[in-house]
């Protein structure tokens, strides 16, 4: 949809009902009633605006409590609450727009591409009026109509109509299925309220037939109706607040993947099948703007104001009337008086008159353009402009940047100190995020020792949990440190079943491969559903993922390689990815940036190779070379590196000259 077609549209919320179900004497009004911090009209709105060119609210009652919104609040003309028709009725006479969406104050969970695809179905059919479906379920207070039914309306009302299906059966009309019922749940009573807040499921619905009529029944010379097909989309819902339809099997999961083999697993198909089979994890929390660094935000922060505020001049100057101006010769006009930032002028400049503004000041009404300080010569108050100058030059529209009721950032997003920032410039004191992720990680073998100890013959000391300790941290998680789990059978059980009860999550070290001590596998396995990859990849080539459980809690399970640089590439490309999307982070992949190798690279195709590099600038260009030994215990390779050097699957040998793909370490956190 363009910006023109939205701008087209005029959205309706219809909250102009008794709320009879809401409480039994109709005193509580539905729209007002708190759900997850804020009111349920307000979850509605920030949804809403987005998608339209400007809001209605339909309102019987309680006027004062929607002035907040800035938009304008029409009753029903008929009296006595009589339904979403009435309301409908009185959008459409009160809007000017060619075309009015109508949705209700109860349900906050409808697709944010909802006007888009109505709006779509609507125009490809030549049809009056799309309907909301999911499968055999209409929605008929999700419609979309043109404002040219409004006299046909009129008249079903006065002859008594109050049916809104009896209504629409008389029109030409296009059902636009978006295949998910809990896109339209709705909240009725006190009970859903409370169910939905807890993030329970919604309730099932029996189905409703279809409309009578839709575009092609007894209309002959319409298009055939559109079926739309949303598949697609990832509501925001207590019910699928775990993100997209995760499969419940792995199993059912990786058959179904082309050529699947685990003992030579390509590098991408590892990351589809963790992408797909993790959720956002469930939780939002409201803090303060400052306490929201690094945080994920919960859901889009929709803008109550225009920034900027007003029309305003983009630099020091003077404003002036391009009526007033001269494409060929130079004019003098007379300065009445200054517009300073914070001090408006008020005054009324006239033909041949200017104002002197200085940057950010509002501009005076009737000017349109400012002419810079530096091209003007200046006698007394006589302001001498030269020739040339555009009407509309050095003027910034109220809006211009960020129009009130437009997403300022959307859900998914990580607030850094930029976007604490916007959210204080548009006057928001409290934000909503989504919950920290909680990861348990520990490292398994009798070999390790923890830092402080004395080694005995055959042992090291255990690195990993401090390199997992770095990764995590600079994610923004919250993490347990189980410390070493020695290679017993009981002690591992017993560390799985404590991680998998405390945490979303969970990465161990060592273990996963086919020694005869690796106790770790089998546990796994046991305790949930775990696959076992040889990837094919270097270094890290053994993994294991999936899910274990303790009781009635779950985690998902990272078993990472024992060897340190191996536990650091497989948490960079498999695991990072995977809990930012169980964050709600929208920032899952790391960037690919391209370099000069300056020496060959011996690399067999098969397989992808991460060889740490020292990326560096020689004239002009940017160009890599590898810190030497490439072994995947080298954690000092790590060290001295500040990127991987990035062979991919299909590729070969490297000639020095040759371009190659780089992943800079800064860009890891």
């Amino acid at each position: 949809m363009t910006p023109a077609e939205r701008t087209s549209i005029t959205g309706l919320i219809l909250a102009g009902g008794r709320s009879s179900r809401m409480s039994a004497d109709g005193a509580k009004d539905k729209a007002l009633a708190e759900f997850r911090g804020k009111r349920l009209i307000d979850h509605v709105f920030e949804r809403f605006a987005p998608q339209v060119g400007g809001v209605m609210i339909n309102a019987n009652r309680n006027h004062d409590k929607y002035k907040g919104f800035g938009v304008r609040v029409v009753s029903d003309a008929i009296g006595d609450f009589a339904g979403p028709l009435a309301g409908l009725h009185a959008g459409l006479s009160a809007s000017r727009r060619p075309y009015l969406v109508t949705v209700p104050c109860d349900s906050p969970f409808f697709p944010e591409d909802l006007v888009e695809r109505m709006f779509d179905a609507l125009n490809s059919t030549g049809t009056q009026l799309a309907v909301a479906m999911s499968g055999e379920q209409p929605h008929p207070v999700f419609a979309l109509v043109r404002r040219s039914v409004l006299d046909h309306l009129s008249e079903f009302l006065k002859g008594g109509g109050r049916k809104i299906d009896a209504w629409y059966d008389t029109l030409k009309t296009v059902q636009v299925d978006f295949n998910d019922d809990a896109l339209f749940g709705n909240i009725n009573t006190p009970e859903e309220l409370e169910a939905f807040d807890k993030g329970l499921p919604p309730p099932p619905r029996k189905a409703k037939p279809r409309f009578r009529r839709d575009a092609t029944t007894d209309q002959p010379d319409a298009p055939a109706a559109a079926a739309i097909d949303v598949t697609d989309i990832i509501p925001d819902t207590p019910a699928a607040a775990g993100g997209a339809s995760a499969p419940d099997s792995l199993a059912a999961l990786v058959s179904c993947l082309d050529a699947y083999d685990p003992n030579a697993l390509p590098v991408s198909k590892v990351n589809e099948v963790i992408r797909r089979f993790v959720r956002r994890v469930d939780g939002v929390e409201q803090v303060a703007v400052r306490a929201g660094l690094d945080r994920v935000l919960a859901h889009d922060i929709i803008s109550p104001i225009n920034v900027p505020a007003h029309d305003n001049s983009a630099m020091d100057g003077w404003a002036v009337r391009a009526s007033d101006l001269s494409a060929s010769q130079s004019v003098a006009l007379s300065e009445i008086g200054a517009a300073l930032a914070g001090r408006e002028f008020v005054g009324k400049v006239s033909r041949g008159e200017c104002v002197r503004i200085t940057t950010g000041a509002v501009m005076p009404h009737g000017c349109d353009t400012v002419v810079p300080l530096e091209i003007v010569k200046v006698e007394g108050k006589a302001i001498h402009i030269p020739p040339g100058l555009e009407a509309g030059t050095n003027r910034r529209f109220a809006g211009e940047d960020l129009a009130r009721g437009s997403a300022a950032l959307k859900a998914g997003k990580r607030l850094g100190p930029a976007e604490l920032g916007l959210i204080a410039s548009l006057g928001i004191p409290e934000v909503r995020v989504r919950r920290r992720l909680r990861v348990a990680f520990f490292s398994t073998g009798d070999e390790l020792k923890s830092v402080g100890e004395s080694l005995a013959e055959g042992e090291v000391y255990d690195s990993n949990r401090y390199t997992l300790y770095g990764m995590l941290a600079r994610l923004g998680v919250d993490f347990v440190d189980m410390g070493v789990v020695r290679d017993d059978p009981a002690l591992l059980e017993a560390a799985f079943r404590t991680a998998a009860r405390d945490a979303d999550a969970v990465i161990t070290s060592g273990g996963v491969s086919v020694g005869e001590a690796d106790h770790t596998r089998h546990i796994m396995a046991r305790l949930g559903e775990v696959v076992f990859w040889r990837i094919a990849m270097r270094p890290g080539r053994p993994m294991a993922f999936g899910r274990i459980a303790a009781g009635d809690r779950s985690a998902i399970l990272f078993g990472l390689p024992g060897n340190p640089v191996a536990v650091m590439v497989t948490f960079y490309h498999f695991v990072r990815g995977a809990l930012l999307h169980m964050m709600g982070r929208d920032d899952l992949d790391l960037p690919l940036l391209s370099a000069i190798s300056t020496e060959p690279m011996r690399k067999k195709p098969g397989r992808t190779e991460y060889q740490r590099g020292i990326l560096e600038l020689r004239g002009g260009s940017a160009t890599v070379r590898t810190t030497g030994q490439q072994g995947s215990g080298v954690l000092r390779s790590m060290s001295e590196a500040n990127c991987f050097i990035v062979l991919e699957h299909d590729q070969g040998n490297i000639k020095a000259g040759d371009l190659v793909k780089v992943m800079l370490f800064d860009g890891l956190a």
